[in-house]
């Protein structure tokens, strides 16, 4: 029956009708704790445990303890996290030195230890590497690509190394090799392979154009090259907002003495002038002009060369040979 029980020495706190769940003091400064007839736990000073080896859970599946709290060490055969079972841990560390807010660490002088690194700190999504010589080193000095991508919303752009033709890219994308904006070789060459850049030719005489003062525009059909795709005859049209370097060589024939010629180079924020007296010169006499400016231009607008020779009758002509187009985008 429940209740207290004296047996000489031994005191009991029976719990059930039966008798066979109860509290035992059985020796000095322990308490035996006995369920249907089995001692399940002693307690003695400083420690609870169980009487067989492996034999007693702590909380169930579904009903479980909150939080743990130990100020000491815990051992255990597996531990279980987030359902995954596991036995071991490489490299476990033990020691984490100097430690400050935001600092990152690095492994120590063992395995199982981590240092703290002063000069390299994260903080708010900013990786800071500090100190007096702070460096950098992605890759192995293996043979293969490397690059730091810039995930951007509407755009991605990558810097790296092309291993295969030892390059150093920046280009759009997060690909390396495609779409190259920036290319320096080991040699420090550097090639902007998509930046403006147009020569064109003429391919054929315009006879009797001016010597009236009409303007006539030069034709430059035959394109060289056209980087960019930024010229069509006769027009150069800015694909940005820039300073652009233009160069152009004209060659006429069929002038008279009387003859002055304006030559200009005309785009939508400006018309460059070039200004040549025809005096003295025989009739029917050729001349070729080469020149060249630097001219501020807003994205879309456009340049032409164009000519006007007055003084006298449409006697000039234009000669394909020597006249040419070219630009660039400086900056």
């Amino acid at each position: 029956m429940a209740g207290i029980q004296i047996d000489g020495t031994n005191y009991k706190l029976v719990l059930d009708a039966d008798a066979d769940t109860y509290l035992e003091t059985a020796t000095d400064d322990t308490i035996k704790v006995y369920v249907s007839g089995t001692n399940q736990i002693t307690i003695k000073d400083g420690a609870i445990s169980p009487v067989t080896d492996n034999d007693i859970d702590l909380g169930t599946n579904s009903l479980e303890f909150k939080d743990g709290y130990f100020d000491g060490t815990l051992h255990c055969d597996v531990l279980d996290l987030a359902g995954t079972e596991h036995t071991s841990i490489s490299s476990p560390i033990t020691a984490l030195n100097n430690a400050t807010a935001n600092e990152l660490v690095t492994v120590g002088a063992t395995t199982t230890e981590l240092d703290a690194e002063s000069g390299l700190t994260y903080t708010d999504g900013a990786l800071v590497i500090g100190g007096t010589t702070p460096s950098l080193t992605i890759g192995d000095a293996g043979a293969e690509d490397t690059k730091i991508v810039f995930d951007g919303n509407a755009q991605d752009y990558y810097i790296g190394l092309d291993d295969s033709s030892d390059d150093l890219v920046i280009g759009l994308g997060s690909t390396l090799g495609t779409t190259s904006h920036i290319v320096i070789d080991e040699a420090g060459h550097v090639k902007m392979p998509l930046t403006c850049a147009f020569k064109a030719e003429s391919n054929t005489d315009a006879s009797n154009v001016t010597g009236d003062g009409t303007s006539y525009t030069y034709l430059f059909q035959n394109e060289t090259f056209d980087q960019n795709g930024d010229f069509s005859s006769p027009t150069f049209t800015a694909p940005v907002t820039g300073r652009y370097l233009f160069y152009w060589s004209t060659s006429i024939s069929g002038i008279g003495s009387g003859h002055n010629t304006l030559e200009q180079l005309t785009t939508s924020n400006n018309n460059y002038l070039n200004h040549h007296s025809a005096v003295n010169m025989g009739r029917g006499a050729s001349l070729i002009q080469n020149h060249s400016v630097i001219a501020d231009m807003d994205a879309s607008d456009t340049a032409s060369v164009s000519i006007a020779v007055e003084g006298g009758s449409a006697t000039v002509d234009t000669n394909y040979v020597y006249s040419y187009f070219a630009g660039v985008l400086l900056c």
